[in-house]
């Protein structure tokens, strides 16, 4: 499995992703790999 390593975030996105990803009972890595496939899919 590839990694990405990502740089750079900004302090309020990575938070409020953190915040999304505890709301939904994920991990972060969970929400952003969900959301990558929704965007390459065409869903958002």
């Amino acid at each position: 499995m590839a990694t990405i390593n990502l740089r750079d975030i900004p302090d309020d996105l990575h938070r409020r992703a953190k915040a999304r990803a505890a709301m939904e009972g994920v991990s972060l890595k969970k929400l952003i790999l969900r959301l990558l496939e929704e965007y390459l899919e065409g869903v958002c």
